[in-house]
């Protein structure tokens, strides 16, 4: 019988080349995942920062006149407000039945306020008036108030006096004086102008058209001027003698200037 050496042997595993190969692989894709998954999250680190700045004052107030236009236009309005705000505003109210005033004075003309003032002056030089007609006063002065023209339709200041007065009755100078001028008014019709040595100008309106008297001429008080003949603007008054009283260029009440009652 032969001898047979049995001793132990010592098993090597010996790995496929193929298995090597696949296991390599393997490894490398892993690495690439973990790779990727890194560059991810410092992308997403480097998006959101850990740190918050506060908005700038302007910023805030800017967004918060932004909320409260918002939540004005949110809230729920009255219908009664609604309304008011879709109707247009109204306008004004205009008082059609309000006088006028078209018959102002003209060329630098005025009217005082201290009228009688002016005219007590005047008076204070002991100067005897003699009433231009004999007839009563039917419109008095008025250049503070609006008074209604019947012949225009309007209201208009009354810048003299009206003395009912015939056609063809006698026009007197209130005054001595000189005739400072003569002529014929659309509206007044003839008119003569007595410059009154007291320092007034006297206009006697509505005569005839042959005036009696001539520009430059001297007259004294009661002299004759002419007659009474008609007032284009103050027809429908009737017959009368429109006198007006002005002193440095300003309207005076004749009633109180002349003395007319």
């Amino acid at each position: 019988m032969s001898n047979i050496s049995i001793g132990t042997r010592r098993r090597t595993s010996k790995k496929n080349p193929a298995s090597r190969a696949s296991f390599g692989l393997f490894l490398a894709a892993a690495a690439i995942a973990l790779t990727a998954a890194g560059v991810r999250i410092r992308k997403d680190r480097a998006a959101a920062p850990d740190t918050f700045t506060l908005p700038s004052a302007s910023t805030q107030q800017t967004v918060g006149t932004a909320a409260q236009t918002q939540a004005a236009a949110a809230q729920p309005t009255s219908p009664a407000a609604d309304q008011a705000a879709a109707s247009p505003t109204a306008p004004k109210k205009t008082d059609t039945g309000t006088p006028r005033k078209t018959d102002v004075p003209q060329d630098g003309d005025e009217w005082e306020d201290s009228e009688q003032t002016l005219a007590i002056q005047a008076m204070g030089q002991n100067v005897n008036y003699t009433r231009p007609a004999g007839g009563a006063v039917i419109k008095p002065y008025s250049m503070t108030s609006l008074v209604y023209s019947r012949t225009m339709g309007d209201w208009r200041t009354h810048s003299g006096l009206d003395i009912a007065a015939s056609e063809g009755e006698t026009v007197r100078s209130a005054a001595e004086g000189t005739v400072a001028g003569v002529s014929d008014d659309p509206l007044y019709g003839v008119t003569v102008v007595v410059n009154q040595n007291d320092g007034l100008m006297v206009y006697y309106r509505g005569l005839s058209k042959d005036p009696a008297v001539r520009e430059g001429e001297n007259v004294s008080a009661g002299t004759t001027l002419g007659t009474v003949g008609k007032i284009p603007c103050e027809s429908a008054d009737g017959s009368h003698l429109h006198i007006e009283v002005k002193k440095e260029n300003r309207f005076l009440d004749p009633a109180v200037a002349l003395g007319i009652q």
